[in-house]
């Protein structure tokens, strides 16, 4: 594996707790590599909203409605008229 260094300027307060991790046994490189996992793996997770509509068009895309599908008997973006017809088809006859 090729290693490339890395310098970090740190304030005062960080220099004092990087000292005080490394006493206690902590490898500041290994601190560093599983920081930059960690925020990379958050960042690579976060979804914009132009990601989640993309996302979105291609699973209708993908598996679209029948053709034969009545069209539903209520506004889909209404969430009081959803919310009834949620109830009506959940309610046992």
């Amino acid at each position: 594996m090729s290693s490339r260094l890395v310098n970090v300027r740190l304030d005062a307060e960080r220099f004092r707790k990087a000292q005080e991790l490394r006493q206690q046994g902590i490898v500041l490189s290994d601190l560093v590599r599983e920081a930059i996992d960690l925020r990379y793996a958050r960042a690579a997770y976060a979804l914009s909203p132009a990601t989640v509509t993309t996302v979105i068009e291609r699973i209708f895309e993908q598996h679209p409605d029948p053709a034969d599908l009545p069209p539903r008997d209520y506004d889909v973006h209404d969430g009081r008229a959803a919310r009834a017809a949620i109830r009506r088809r959940l309610t046992r006859p």
